[in-house]
Formats: structure tokens, C-alpha cells, sequence
């Protein structure tokens, strides 16, 4: 849409019935248009993060003002220059799932990892049970020359780590786990 503003907006608070209603609420009321959502409840805290743009008339600070009217305790709203379009990445992105015994540093140890091989993290979600941590990452591979030298580098790295380590094309996982 031409003449808008492209608006970065999370959210957290303790979960109660009717954040979503609140902050879509505040939001509409200003013309503004959602294009991605994300939310979760960790634990019983609330998570949201967005992105909505609005009238170019319509600034961060009214944003923060019509949000700050419901009863959300934390709200921060970041304006983005330029396009935020979505592409398209199925060819290059893959899943990783980690398990391990839970310990300090699981996420930071297979983040560097990933880091360190120029493979971009786009989604991650983790959950300890007991003494057992699991790991799903959805990776983006575009800036690495060989996605076999990463697996292999992967299975040395989850034998030194004590991760039972699986990476599986993205349109495989789905493919495997939808209904």
C-alpha cells in the first residue's frame, strides 16, 4: 500500500484473556493493516511481536498512545524504512531439532554454531521438560556454499555436544508433521 507506514510493534505482558483484542483493537482504529503476527504464551507470560502498517500520517508515538490505552503493561513500537515483503526461502530452508539433557548455554552453543556458518535463524522454539531440552529452529541457508558440509559439520558437533541433532529440508518437515 502506497503512502504508509511500516510499523515494528511487540508486545509482553502477563497472559489474561483479551491482549489480542486489545492490540488489534488499538490498531485498527488507526487504519492500520496487520501483514505478519507472531504470539505465544511462555510460561504464563504473554508475547507478541507484529508488523502493521498505517496512514502516513499516522505516527509511532499514536501507535504507542492507542496501545498504551488497554491494560498491556509493556509495548514498544519501532518505525521500518523501506518494504518489509515476504520471500520466498522454501528452497533454502530447512529444520533442525536438538535434544539434549537441559544445561545452561544449549541455545547459544547451536546459535554460534549456526552463526558462525552464515545460516540464519528465522524461527526458533524451545521447551524444557524435566531434564530434557528440545530445540526447533527453522533455518534460512541462502548464505551457505554447501548445505552436506553443514550436516556433516552438524553430526561433529552434536557428538561433541551430546545433541541428538536432525536436519530435514523444510518442505520435508511439513510434509511428515502436518495433518
Amino acid at each position: 500500500m502506497a503512502n504508509r507506514n511500516n510499523l515494528v510493534i511487540s508486545v509482553m505482558d502477563r497472559d489474561r484473556p483479551g491482549i489480542v483484542a486489545e492490540v488489534t483493537e488499538g490498531i485498527s482504529s488507526l487504519g492500520g493493516n496487520l501483514a505478519d503476527l507472531r504470539e505465544s504464551v511462555l510460561r504464563g507470560y504473554f508475547t507478541m511481536i507484529l508488523v502493521a502498517d498505517f496512514p502516513a500520517e499516522v505516527t509511532v508515538e499514536q501507535v504507542q498512545e492507542a496501545l498504551a490505552t488497554g491494560k498491556t503493561s509493556h509495548v514498544s513500537v519501532e518505525s521500518v524504512t523501506g518494504t518489509l515483503d515476504e520471500t520466498e526461502r522454501s528452497e533454502q530452508v530447512y529444520i533442525l531439532s536438538a535434544v539434549a539433557k537441559d544445561r545452561v548455554g544449549l541455545v547459544a552453543q547451536v546459535s554460534r554454531f549456526c552463526y558462525d556458518r552464515s545460516v540464519n535463524i528465522l524461527d526458533l522454539a524451545s521447551h524444557v521438560d524435566g531434564d530434557q531440552y528440545t530445540m526447533m529452529l527453522q533455518l534460512e541457508f541462502s548464505d551457505t556454499r554447501s548445505v552436506k558440509k553443514f550436516r556433516s559439520e552438524l553430526s561433529r558437533f552434536g557428538e561433541k555436544s551430546g545433541l541428538n541433532l536432525v536436519l530435514q529440508h523444510n518442505d520435508i518437515f511439513r510434509a511428515t508433521n502436518e495433518i
